[in-house]
């Protein structure tokens, strides 16, 4: 009887720590005070932008690379008044072009070499 309990023991222990699942630890990637008015707006004035220059980009090539742009925005910058600083858009345009659109254009590439 001993010998039972001690087995049932075992196997609910094995069981009932068997479905603990530990969630890991999500790393917090955005750490600025834009709002979502303001995210949107970048974003709006990025597709602007874009389809004043290239105006037939297809709409899936334009949402990666505002996507992209604003991501990096988010990533990057503290708020709208460290953003309107004129070295840090000067900057902010060099990453945009290495970290966007240099990846953007690799992976086209890689999917449709015709395209280059």
């Amino acid at each position: 009887m001993g010998l039972q309990i001690r087995i049932l023991i075992v196997v609910l222990m094995t069981l009932l720590t068997g479905c603990i699942t530990v969630q890991p630890k999500e790393e917090k990637v955005y750490s600025n005070n834009f709002t979502t008015l303001e995210i949107r707006s970048f974003w709006t004035m990025c597709q602007q932008a874009f389809l004043q220059k290239n105006p037939y980009t297809t709409p899936g090539i334009l949402i990666r690379y505002c996507d992209c742009y604003s991501d990096l925005v988010r990533r990057t910058y503290r708020d709208v008044g460290e953003l309107n600083n004129k070295a840090s858009s000067e900057d902010l345009t060099n990453k945009l072009i290495v970290e966007c659109n240099m990846k953007l254009q690799q992976e086209q590439a890689l999917t449709d070499p015709a395209s280059l």
